[in-house]
């Protein structure tokens, strides 16, 4: 299967009209205070981030604008 990577920004441009603001800023709420509360769990819970993203792994999960937040958020969060 081919694939393409791409940054959270160019995710959220490809989602047009259908992408949820307010579901990107819960996502990058969620986001900040699990990388303050659990710093060792930083790497882990981006690669969790990242597959689901990829995979589009929903299924009793928040839709992809969720996750593009998230994404977002660990540029920022040390």
């Amino acid at each position: 299967m081919n694939t393409a990577k791409m940054s959270a920004t160019a995710l959220r441009a490809l989602m047009g009209e259908s992408f949820n603001w307010d579901k990107y800023e819960e996502g990058r709420k969620d986001a900040r205070a699990f990388f303050i509360d659990y710093p060792e769990k930083r790497t882990e819970k981006i690669e969790e981030i990242k597959k689901v993203l990829e995979y589009g792994e929903y299924r009793n999960r928040p839709e992809p604008s969720y996750w593009i937040g998230c994404l977002c958020e660990s540029d920022f969060t040390f």
